[in-house]
């Protein structure tokens, strides 16, 4: 990702991090709404077409999963494991690790995200180390290591400052 590039995202990611109740930002392709999630309905980044219907049920099946470091099954899961399940479900193989997937995805600029792309995180300090599934309205799905599979708001500030690299594989 070049340097403006990454500037750009984190304008954007910290611009949303302001959200309230009603939307407050709608730039760059993201529409925050705080606590707003409409479920499964189609909203401006939210799924339209029936395979992004078909992968939003196969991410509502894994809610509540709990955190496996390295597992694969609604058993356990980690942030990889889960997104790799998600889109094996759509018939479309991507790599197992978080730092394989963001290398093999098609670099997405934040401002541009679609449903079904994959938000790549450094929550270590030392390169991609979390992802999570962008799932529009502001929202991202991962294996949070603490509550499991959760929907999360991009704009929470530990997320916002963290989002390194957003990628798309081909659905």
């Amino acid at each position: 990702m070049t340097a403006t590039l990454r500037s750009a995202a984190i304008l954007i990611l910290l611009a949303a991090a302001a959200c309230s109740p009603s939307p407050v930002y709608r730039g760059g392709g993201i529409v925050c709404r705080a606590g707003d999630w409409s479920g499964g309905a189609s909203t401006v980044s939210g799924p339209v077409t029936g395979s992004e219907h078909s992968m939003m049920d196969e991410i509502e099946s894994w809610i509540g999963t709990p955190y496996v470091y390295g597992g694969t099954t609604k058993a356990g899961v980690d942030c990889s494991g889960f997104t790799q399940a998600v889109y094996m479900a759509s018939g479309i193989e991507i790599p197992r690790t978080a730092s394989q997937q963001a290398t093999a995805s098609a670099e997405v600029n934040p401002g541009n995200l679609q449903f079904g792309d994959l938000l790549f995180f450094n929550t270590s300090g030392s390169g991609i180390s979390h992802c999570g599934i962008f799932v529009g309205n502001g929202f991202f799905v991962h294996a949070s290591s603490s509550r499991g599979v959760v929907r999360e708001t991009i704009a929470k500030p530990y997320y916002a400052t963290r989002l390194v690299q957003a990628g798309r594989f081909s659905r």
